[in-house]
């Protein structure tokens, strides 16, 4: 099964290690380590707690050897946060840097969580969480695709620089760097560009996944640097890639396999990857689909089925039959598909504006704000009022003022795109994944 996947490609390098700022450990005490900590352990399911990303590992390997069901938390979103995890998920057992906390178990849980690897949350920050339940079959099956096509190996280092609460941060950099054997390296100090550098430069790393805003920011230190960092695989996802962030990143890590690869929790999360020789060509599209996986568009949504989509929503029929109609799960992503089976992703389903008749993208209009060297950040989204259709609002971070960034937005956007409402703010809220949080953003 899983764990014994993830085993036996571990110990084929198992002098290879995890590193956490001062702290070592060796593939094979990790392996060591989870297997003693999994004898003991008893319940269902536990929260994941830990302040340490390394024992986050071996208490994550642990479970998964003792086919207890991991739900990850992240200290880095608030107690308040985690609490409506807990509470959503009726979590009695924590595992923290300490120890373990609580022990119960119920049959019905045992039988009910049989299969299932991890409930991870989405949706946590901004209303009641909602657990996807991805099982042994579904990591396994997102694994084994993502490990057919990601070049990376036990030559490589991989800096994990976002929290493993998020699954592309769990199966795309941890999991998969496990099984491929590439050296670990977990950011300790922050997550902020300049660190990123840092730890790029000092620890030797030629492997970093991270969202298009963060790799904006790297490429114009590297750019501005006398001493170049260089990377050899670089994977973007997170955002819409642009074409103005594509060609900085190429500027900047002229050497580099760049992926831009796109995925959503509920799948595991990788579903599509755009093969790094279609970068420079093709910087907008996240590329084809997984070997296991099927896609269609349909009323402009993209819509996914396969192997690694998730089992369901924990003790949630309702929202997992929306979800997920006649096996298909529907993404909630507006998207197009090119005669080379290419993907397109437009915008969130939920964030498209109507005006006039006309179906707008925010991050159409986004995109375009961004390729002025004035215009550090933007957010746009729709405000809707009593008269027809919706007024177009721009949150933009910027030394202009308002008039000057209308002429941008008059120089860069067509007429039905240009926003009625601008307004100048200091910052545009992301999490610690460094994606936008658009519904904290809009309040």
């Amino acid at each position: 099964m899983l764990y014994n996947l993830i085993k036996e490609r571990m110990m084929r390098t198992p002098s290879q290690v995890i590193i956490e700022g001062q702290r070592a450990l060796s593939f094979e005490d990790v392996i060591k380590q989870s297997e003693e900590i999994g004898k003991r352990i008893r319940g269902d399911k536990y929260g994941l707690l830990c302040n340490s990303c390394i024992d986050s590992v071996v208490y994550l390997l642990a479970c998964l050897y003792s086919h207890i069901t991991v739900v990850p938390l992240s200290i880095q979103y608030g107690q308040k946060h985690i609490d409506s995890i807990i509470k959503a998920i009726d979590i009695n057992n924590l595992i923290t840097d300490k120890g373990i906390i609580g022990s119960s178990k119920t049959e019905e849980e045992s039988d009910y969580l049989s299969d299932v690897a991890l409930i991870m949350c989405t949706s946590g920050t901004t209303g009641v969480p909602k657990g996807a339940m991805i099982t042994e079959d579904n990591l396994l099956t997102n694994l084994t695709d993502i490990d057919e096509y990601f070049k990376i190996d036990k030559s490589d280092s991989i800096l994990i620089a976002r929290p493993i609460y998020h699954c592309a941060v769990l199966t795309g950099e941890l999991l998969i760097s496990l099984i491929k054997g590439v050296r670990i390296v977990f950011l300790s100090e922050g997550f902020v560009p300049v660190n990123v550098m840092k730890r790029i430069s000092e620890d030797k790393i030629s492997v970093l996944c991270g969202t298009p805003t963060l790799f904006y920011h790297l490429s114009l230190l590297n750019n501005k640097s006398s001493e170049k960092r260089q990377l050899k695989t670089i994977a973007v996802s997170g955002e819409c890639m642009t074409a103005d962030v594509a060609v900085k990143m190429r500027n900047a890590f002229p050497d580099a396999n760049i992926y831009n690869v796109y995925g959503l929790t509920e799948a595991s999360p990788r579903v599509s990857y755009l093969p790094p020789e279609e970068f420079d060509s093709n910087p907008t599209s996240v590329g084809i689909p997984l070997s296991s996986l099927q896609v269609k568009v349909e009323e402009n949504e993209l819509c996914v089925r396969g192997k690694s989509v998730m089992k369901g929503y924990y003790r949630n029929s309702e929202k997992t039959n929306k979800a997920i109609v006649d096996g298909w799960l529907h993404t909630g992503d507006v998207a197009e598909v090119d005669e080379n089976h290419r993907i397109y992703i437009k915008c969130r389903k939920d964030n498209m504006i109507i005006r006039a008749g006309m179906n707008i993208y925010p991050q159409e209009i986004e995109n375009a704000l961004k390729t002025s060297s004035q215009i550090k950040d933007v957010l746009a989204f729709g405000m809707k009022k009593d008269t027809v259709g919706e007024k177009i609002v721009v949150r933009v971070v910027s030394e202009l003022s308002k008039p000057e960034i209308y002429s941008v937005c008059k120089e860069k956007l067509p007429l039905y795109e240009l926003p009625d409402e601008i307004e100048i703010v200091d910052s545009i809220p992301r999490n610690a994944s460094g994606k936008v949080i658009r519904n904290a953003s809009l309040n």
